[in-house]
Formats: C-alpha cells, structure tokens, sequence
C-alpha cells in the first residue's frame, strides 16, 4: 500500500500544523496549560504570537519565551516566532522610532500642482507652501503644458524648474498656454497614520530592512542558539508590505496626492528597467500621479518593477537567508486581499517575488473571507474598501497563488501554508472550520497555521479561540479536525502536482494602466469546470523550458499558458510569450491581444503567434484542443473540486464536494482505469472501488473529500466503497437533556420529545453548551448507517453503550453495523452548540448560526456497494 497512505492509517502523518498561541505575559502555569491543549489537539508545533506581549525582547520576554522553549522541548514539541512586536510585521519593534535611526524610516514622495497661465514673465510660484514640516524636501518642480480639455498633460512640453527656486519661489517666465506645475516632495508618514507606520520599515532600503536582523532576529539568535534548528523551527513575518497607505487595497499608482515608496536612484534604476534614459525617467515622474498619454504605462510598470524586485531582494531574501544560514526556516505571508497582493499600501507589490526568500509559500483566510458553500455571489465582511468579499479572489484565486509558488520555486519544496480561521467570530464552530480546510486542501494547501490558542480566557481579540481556558466545548472534537487536516496534508505532500495548464500572474496587465481583466477571473472559470492550474510569475516564465510542447517550471509541466485581456503589456513579457509560442507552446490570451507595449516598440512581430479565445469559451476550447485530463457528467460538478498528485508512480486523485446542501453524484473520467483504493480522510478508512465504463462513478455527499490512488497495490480485506440506496424514516421521541458550559451535569429539558430547535425553548437563547438525547428504535434488516440530518453542531453517537464517532460536518451519518442487534437499540447522542450564542461577538454578525440541536430529519440509510 501506499507510503504516505500506510502512515496515515497508523497515525504517523507527520506534523503541517502550528496554530498561534497568543502571549501577554500571563503566569507560566496558564502558559504551560496552553502548550498542553494543543499537544492534546495532536498538534506538535506552535508559533509564539509576540506582539501583544508588552515586554517583547526585554526582561520579561525572555524569560517567558525561555520557558515555552524549554517546555516545549520537553514535550517533543517545536516552536516558530512571529517577528514582530507590532502589526504588521516590519515595525522592527520600534528600532526607528530612535533617532540615531531615523535616516532609515520611510521614505515616500508626494506631489503638489499648481496651474499657471501665460505668457507672464518672470511669474513666481511658491513651491515651499507645500510643505508640511521642515523634513519636507522638494524634488523637483516640472511643468507641463494641458493637451486638451482633459486634464492630461503634455510630456514633450516638460520644463524643468528645480533649479529656478530661491528663498522656497520658482521664477518662471511663463510661455503662452496653459500650464501645471507638477512639484515631487520627498516626504515620510508623520502625523497621517498609525505610528507605528511613521517608524515603518523602508522596502527600498537594505540598511533599513536589516534593522530587522538587529532588533528581532539576532537578539533571539544571542538568547536561544541552542534551540535554533531543533526546538526552534524559524521566524513568520506577519503582513509586511509597504504601508504607504492604509484602509483601502486600492493603492494603485495613478492617485492624485497619494504617497509612493521612494529612493534617490529610482530614477537611474527605472531608466535602465525600461531602456530610457535618466533624464527622461526623471521627467516623466509626476506620471506617477498625473495623465501624460503615452509615458504613463512605461514609467509606472517599471516604478513597479524596481520597487518589487528591491523588495524581494532587501527584506525577503535577506531574512530568508539568514534564518536559512541559522539553521531555521523563515515563513508567512503578505496582505492579499482585492488585489493587494500586486499592489503598493497594504500590499508589497507582487505576491511571488514578496515571497520568494521564504521556505513556505503563504495566505492567510482570516475576517470571514471565505463562506464555505457561498462561491458563486459577492459577500460582505470585516474588510476594508466596503467590506465586498469576492469568492473569484478569496475562493478560486488566493489558495493557488501559495499552491502554485510551492510548485514553481525549489526553496519551497512543496510547502504551501495558510493562516487560517482567525477573526471569524465564535459563530465559527467545527463544521465551518472543516469547510475552510478542505477549500484550501483541494486548491494544494499542505500547512496550516489556525487562529489561535490564547491564555487569556474569554479574549476578545480575533476569536474563536479553541481552548480558551477549557471553556470552549467543542474544543475535545478540535483534535478531530487537526488530525484529518494532517492526514489530508500529507496525503498531498511530497508529489508531483499534475495540472493541465499555467495561468500568467498578472499584475503587470494593471501596472500599465490599460483596459484589462482581472486574472482572478479565468481561475474561476477554470476551476468550476474541473481544470486544474499553477499560477506562473514572469520570473520563472523568462527562464522556463518547452519540451513536446508543454511548458517545464521545476519539475512541474503544462499544456498551455493563460492570460487574462491586457490592452498594454511590458515589451519583455511580450517576447517571453512570442518566444514560448514559437517553441510550440499554447499561448492564449482571453478576449483580446494586447494593442501596445508599455515603452511604446512596434509589436505586432511579437503577437501573430499568440491565439485568443473568449472567457466564456475558454473551458470548452482547452478541452477541445486535449489539454484537460478530467472531466465529468452528472449531478453537483460545479461544486466539485480535484487535486492531482503522482507519488512513487502512484496517481492520487483529491476529489472534494464543496457544496453545503448537494451531493455530487457524477461519472469522473480519468487517465487512469481499472481498480483503485478510495480512502476516507475523516474516518480514516480504506475501500476498493473501480471506473467503469463511463469512468470513475463518484458519489461524495455534502461537505465531504475523498481520495482515490490508483496504481497501487489493493489488500484483499479492503471493504468496497460504498453509498446510501435508500432510507428510512425514523420518527422518535427523545428524552433531551441539557448541560451549559458552566455546569457539571446534565438536566431533564424535555420528556418523550420530538426533535426540535433548542433555541426555541424557554430560557435557551443564549444556551452554549451540550444536548444529550436518548431514545429506543428497532433495527431494520440491512439499514446500518444512521443519519441525524440537520445538527447544530457536533455529534457524537452512542449505540447500546458503545461509541460509534463523532460528526462536526454534515453528512451526520454513523455506521453502526458493528454495534447495532437485531430489536430494539438504545441510542444517545451529544450535540454540542454554537458558542455564538453566548458570545454574540462583533464577527459573528456576518454568517448564520446553526440551530442549536438537532433538528432532524433522523433516518437508517442503507448503503450498498458502487
């Protein structure tokens, strides 16, 4: 049997789980009681959560965290750090608010305008009004005349002014027209923001960035060097970025009065990523705010360019590597949201080069950005910009930007992670934990990081929080989650991904300013129509391979490259796309072919060899040309989602039903035929089933995931795979009982029942606790499996005095076949309840709670072989 399968069946998975584990300096016995609740969840790793601990990297600190890892060590447990004393990562914990350090903040620019008429000579313009404080410095002062009536503005017409000003006045003698003074002030983020923004670390500046090192990273090194690469696993960065702005993810470049990263050689450095010269950059840079036509899209795609790779080079290459040369790991994310993964503000530019010096490809889901079974429509949530979730992003986009970085990038060795169930409130129980998990499981996730352990009970920051002093009642079954999270994750893990096309990342279709379609969008597409995908950066494209016909990234390989509508495109990735198309590789463009490059060259050489097809057709076309190698007939296919591993010549098919309230029952064809091995990641079971003549008969009830590994070796006792044929209804009364989560014992609620909302009694709407039902039914020859229906929220099923198992998800069904005796049976199920009832905290607001209870209807289920 399988290797990864075999160790999963005996319970030696591995470990892809390290939750947070919040610190504030509480008593070490709290501290110790939290480091035992997660190794009693089956977790074997934790990341410390340092910044709401007041002393971090002072006395108290290291004596506090000198304890966890000794605790830790003792335990067989490892440890990572998150790096920072301030959110988000980057504050450097307050290495630049001293002065000796203030050469090293931040650094932004910002522009003014002023409108002049002329002829006038010898007109003045106060330039030094603009300032705001007296580390203010002006650039420079250019000025342009209007081209038309729009407020674009001339670049051919540049007159540069910088050198005119005397006593803060620029002395100008005003050609005929109509002018703006454009003036570029070198400025910083005082008395705007969050402080902790103003003594922000700079991006664009290796001096800065290493501060890093010196107030965080070394200091632990002095502390615990005995500890790095054994007890201490590594450091995670937190949503650095680079905070030019806040509250909006929208910071594009092209916004009147906005603040944009800054360095002294930008310009030199912009002239040689575009070709131009420095003069011409020099000119051209109020374009990063003002309309001048042409130069716009040249000046702003490389401005990107530069500032991204300086990123990827100064911050996360250069802690990557450190950790890497201290024998630790170096992980996180960035802030991905709407966008802002390619963005300035919230964001750092460019997922993949933020990333690259990292040892894990990262996301995090946290502020109810995902619904499980809401994947079709807009949602709201705690976000920023309005609060719009759009599952085009959160859903079928930001899973495969860590999954497809893992694949593409040596350095990630297959490890993509996901900080997850954070800041979703208390109305998030079990079941919509377990929806988040296999979302991100069937998109390639494989670590996860769970929002978090906190030893400050009843905390009211970002819950739920999973142990919370021992008072969160679903926190026994929690166990169950992270063990079949690490199952599924290892099941995934150590492969080769086999998907059937790349998707070009496409920020630079925004960086040049033209119409374009957001790449977001072909990820649904392809998704929902069973077409799996990597998400491809330029950087790994430029030195990728083609080979019969098929595109080679680091071991990985595809049938064609996608990219979404772009009007303007860089010249470099144009000849990157001419040059994989004429080696015989697919290269599609959805809707339309670019109309121009950014720097303004003559193209049209460079795109006859590339092909457009629409959106809309894109699924049908790709299938059309062979290129996809599943596909499927029958019910709830688009709620279904597949993840393709090959391991030690063995296929390993992840099928998962994302669907709440529908089943998939579907005929899957595949490569692959004859028997194989169907393996139950929940209940940790085996089958043996077969593809028949239409193929792979798939029958994956609501909420569930199954894998299916063909080419390996089948055990003569495997069971066959099984699925219900008919049912019967159970119409019983039940004695409920009822224990709140304050209480020792259980007491009467009702006698001789019917089911019923536990909401709905007298004195229960704020109930939090467990509901123990008991009643008698008579077996029915052949109906084994029982299902209680509708459950709010976890179920565990006793039948004659034996435990059958626990439910956290619909399907609430039970085998009880080794339990069950001909005539009457004794049942009793516990159903633990939604905490949100109790906490009603402010998250909560935006998802539906469950009934607390069960609801019903309960039935027995016969089940018979496919």
């Amino acid at each position: 049997m399988e290797k990864s399968l075999m160790e999963c069946l005996n319970g030696q998975h591995g470990s892809y789980i390290l939750p947070f584990l919040w610190l504030h300096g509480e008593p070490k016995e709290r501290i110790k009681e939290e480091i035992l609740a997660i190794k009693k969840s089956g977790i074997l790793e934790f990341c410390a959560e340092s910044r709401v601990h007041e002393g971090f990297c002072h006395d108290s600190w290291w004596d506090d965290f000198a304890f966890i890892l000794k605790t830790a060590k003792e335990e067989g447990m490892r440890v990572w750090l998150l790096d920072d004393r301030s959110f988000p990562t980057g504050y450097a914990n307050g290495y630049f608010e001293k002065s000796e350090h203030a050469h090293l903040r931040k650094r932004l620019i910002r522009e003014r305008q002023t409108e002049v008429l002329g002829p006038m000579k010898s007109a003045k313009i106060w330039v030094q009004g603009w300032l705001e404080n007296k580390e203010e410095k002006i650039i420079s002062v250019i000025a342009y005349r209007y081209r038309g009536q729009e407020e674009r503005l001339d670049y051919e017409s540049a007159v540069d002014l910088t050198s005119n000003i005397k006593d803060g006045m620029v002395c100008w003698d005003v050609p005929k027209g109509e002018w703006r003074v454009c003036v570029t002030i070198l400025c910083g983020m005082q008395d705007q923001y969050d402080k902790r923004m103003e003594y922000y670390i700079d991006m664009l500046n290796p001096e800065s960035c290493r501060a890093m090192l010196e107030a965080v990273y070394e200091p632990h090194y002095e502390h615990f060097k005995e500890y790095f690469g054994n007890t201490f696993a590594g450091f995670f960065s937190d949503e650095p970025g680079f905070l030019n702005k806040l509250y909006t993810y929208q910071n594009t470049l092209g916004i009147m009065n906005e603040r944009y990263p800054w360095r002294d050689d930008l310009p030199l450095l912009i002239a040689n990523s575009a070709g131009m010269s420095e003069n011409e950059v020099r000119l051209a840079i109020p374009s990063l705010w003002e309309d001048m036509g042409e130069i716009n899209s040249a000046i702003r795609t490389h401005y990107m360019e530069v500032v991204t790779k300086l990123y990827r080079e100064n911050f996360s290459y250069m802690l990557g590597d450190w950790c890497r040369a201290h024998g630790v790991m170096y992980i996180g994310h960035v802030i991905e949201d709407g966008g802002a993964h390619m963005r300035l503000g919230y964001g750092s530019g460019h997922y993949f080069r933020a990333l690259d010096g990292q040892d894990m490809a990262g996301i995090d889901v946290v502020l109810i950005q995902d619904i499980p079974g809401i994947a079709d429509f807009i949602h709201r949530a705690p976000v920023a910009d309005g609060g719009a979730i759009d599952p085009a992003f959160f859903r079928y986009t930001m899973p495969k930007l860590a999954a497809s970085h893992s694949h593409i990038q040596p350095l990630k060795k297959g490890r993509a992670m996901c900080e997850i169930f954070g800041a979703f409130g208390w109305a998030e129980g079990l079941p919509y934990m377990k929806g988040l998990a296999d979302i991100m499981l069937a998109s390639g996730i494989n670590h996860f990081v769970p929002h978090a352990f906190s030893p400050k009970e009843e905390d009211k920051d970002c819950p739920p929080h999973f142990y919370n002093g021992g008072k969160n009642i679903q926190y026994p079954l929690f166990k169950n989650l992270m063990e079949y999270m690490g199952r599924s994750s290892h099941m995934i893990s150590g492969g080769k991904h086999k998907a059937d096309v790349a998707v070009f990342y496409n920020a630079e279709g925004e960086w040049t300013g033209g119409k374009n379609q957001a790449f977001q969008t072909i990820c649904r597409e392809l998704t929902t129509n069973l077409i799996d995908f990597d998400i491809v950066p330029i950087d790994v494209l430029q030195n990728a391979e083609v080979r019969d016909k098929r595109l080679l990234i680091n071991g990985e390989d595809f049938g064609a490259l996608i990219v979404s509508e772009s009007e303007i495109m860089p010249l470099d990735r144009l000849e990157c796309f001419n040059n994989l198309a004429k080696k015989g590789l697919p290269v599609i463009f959805t809707e339309s072919l670019p109309l121009c490059c950014a720097e303004g060259k003559d193209i049209r050489g460079l795109i006859g060899s590339l092909k457009v097809v629409s959106t809309s057709k894109l699924a049908e076309q790709l299938r059309k040309d062979g290129l996809c190698h599943v596909s499927g007939e029958g019910e709830g296919l688009s709620h279904l989602r597949f993840y393709h591993i090959t391991r030690d010549n063995k296929d390993i098919y992840l099928f998962s039903n994302e669907a709440i309230r529908e089943n998939v029952n579907a005929y899957i064809t595949l490569p692959q035929k004859g028997e194989c091995i169907a393996y139950d990641p929940w209940e940790n079971r085996c089958y043996v089933t077969s593809t028949k003549e239409k193929g792979l008969v798939l029958h994956i009830e609501k909420g569930n995931m199954m894998f299916f590994i063909f080419g390996d070796e089948i055990p003569k006792a495997l069971p066959p795979l099984c699925h219900e044929t008919q049912r019967r209804s159970l119409s019983l009364d039940f004695d409920i009982f009822v224990r709140d989560e304050n209480e020792k014992e259980f007491s009467l609620l009702a006698e001789k029942s019917p089911l019923a909302d536990i909401f709905a009694y007298d004195g229960m709407s704020r109930f939090s606790g467990e509901v123990l039902y008991k009643a008698a039914f008579t077996a029915y020859d052949g109906y084994t499996v029982l299902d209680l229906g509708e459950v709010g929220e976890t179920a565990e099923v006793w039948l004659n005095g034996e435990y059958v198992g626990a439910r956290i998800n619909a399907p609430y069904k039970f085998d009880l076949s080794k339990v069950m005796r001909p005539g009457e049976n004794e049942l009793k199920i516990i159903v633990k309840s939604n905490l949100a009832y109790r906490r009603r905290d402010g998250f909560s607001c935006f998802v539906q709670i469950p009934p607390i209870g069960i609801v019903g209807e309960i039935s027995l289920c016969k089940h018979e072989p496919i």
